[in-house]
């Protein structure tokens, strides 16, 4: 692997070309004692060569992310933009080894490489389990960043693109490096109106389906499951762009449930006796990028046409469906053009047909405004099947896969 001209950082380094007149760094890693740094927001493992995103807020200033290596290897991990066009978000990286007394001190350090803002470390590792850190230099520091972590020798651990998603058995779902945990809650008959309709009917599938099929509603199947609770977990897989929910409970003190795939409501993998069985889902990653904002500027894609629809009569055919389903992302009861158009931002739908430059696939865009954030539906040209949405400017729910 040819190793691009920067500072490669040993114990304790400072930092390379750009740390000049920024200031010092604030909110250093204090390794004596327990703040922030020691609970920061944990997205699970890294999959080498996959991106994965995030963002540094108020709430969130130390974003943490694990590998493993079997052997020697050398690993690369670089912080850039997350989105085409934004402002640099000025990071500081962090590199630990987990030791058997935990973490410990960080064996390397970087906030500047090149002429940017952002970070680079690139170490001779051994066998052993590694946490990358990202921080902001300042407290204030805040915005969107792109972790990428490579890797080159006998050590790097790689899962099969092949196998299950999720893995084999339900409770390493969190360790996956493929997988990042986004909300979980408990559910029980005191709480199940904190799910909506869709997520309780996947909650009496899951019950029904796998263990008691004579439950008949949502609460009937809490009724029925240990204790009368069931676990809910929402799981998102970056490189794919595309999300899960799990329901999860105890029957007779053995693990049992479903994954469903948020998007076409099937079944992804069942939960028998803690292990997973059924899998319909592998690895996959989207073809689009990450939010609308950069798929207008992506060179992979280019521009076919272009229109703003603001009456009805401008659709016709399969356009009047595509423009109805990306107005339900918003507006669940809509069910003509006019009824959309009235609800949207200055009462305008953008409709813009790309290409695909290494496919040549073409993707129909309906794009509209709802409460000043950018809403719709990407759909495969000419049809009503979606290649992925548009939810407050990022592209989730990917269906088109490399």
């Amino acid at each position: 692997m040819r190793t691009p001209m920067f500072c490669v950082l040993l114990i304790a380094a400072t930092g390379c070309l750009g740390d000049e007149g920024k200031g010092e760094e604030e909110e250093l890693l204090d390794e004596g004692k327990a703040d922030s740094h020691r609970r920061p927001t944990d997205h699970g493992g890294v999959v080498f060569g996959e991106p994965v995103f995030s963002v540094l807020t108020a709430d969130e200033r130390f974003h943490a992310w694990t590998f493993e290596l079997s052997n020697d290897a050398r690993v690369a991990l670089t912080t850039s933009y997350a989105v085409l066009g934004q402002r640099r978000t000025d990071t500081v990286l962090y590199l630990y080894k987990e030791g058997s007394t935990g973490w410990g001190p960080y064996i390397a350090r970087n906030d500047d490489y090149g002429s940017t803002t952002y970070s680079q470390l690139v170490r001779d590792l051994g066998a052993g389990r590694y946490r990358v850190i990202v921080k902001g230099h300042q407290a204030t520091t805040l915005g969107k960043f792109k972790l990428t972590a490579g890797c080159d020798g006998n050590g790097c651990v790689t899962l099969d693109p092949l196998a299950c998603l999720f893995g084999d058995v339900y409770h390493d779902i969190p360790g996956n490096p493929a997988l990042h945990v986004i909300n979980t809650n408990r559910i029980t008959a005191a709480n199940l109106d904190t799910l909506g309709p869709v997520d309780q009917q996947r909650l009496l599938r899951a019950v029904r389906d796998e263990s008691y099929d004579d439950a008949t509603t949502p609460a009937n199947a809490l009724m029925r499951v240990d204790q009368g609770e069931v676990n809910v977990t929402w799981i998102a897989e970056p490189a794919a762009q595309r999300t899960f929910v799990a329901f999860e409970y105890g029957a007779g003190d053995n693990s049992y449930g479903a994954i469903f795939n948020r998007t076409n409501d099937q079944r992804a993998s069942s939960i028998n006796d803690g292990d997973l069985i059924n899998c319909t889902v592998k690895r996959e990653r989207c073809r689009l990028p990450d939010d609308w904002g950069a798929l207008r500027e992506d060179p992979s894609f280019t521009e076919v046409s272009r229109r703003v629809v603001t009456t009805a009569s401008q659709l016709s055919g399969v356009a009047v469906a595509q423009a109805v389903g990306a107005f339900r992302q918003s507006y669940d009861d809509v069910t003509t053009v006019a009824d959309g158009l009235s609800r949207v931002d200055r009462n305008e739908l953008n409709v813009v047909t790309f290409r695909h430059a290494a496919t040549s696939t073409q993707i129909d865009v309906f794009e509209y405004g709802a409460g000043d954030t950018s809403v719709g539906a990407i759909y495969q040209h000419g049809t009503t099947t979606l290649a992925g949405v548009i939810n407050d400017l990022s592209i989730e729910s990917c269906t088109w896969f490399e």
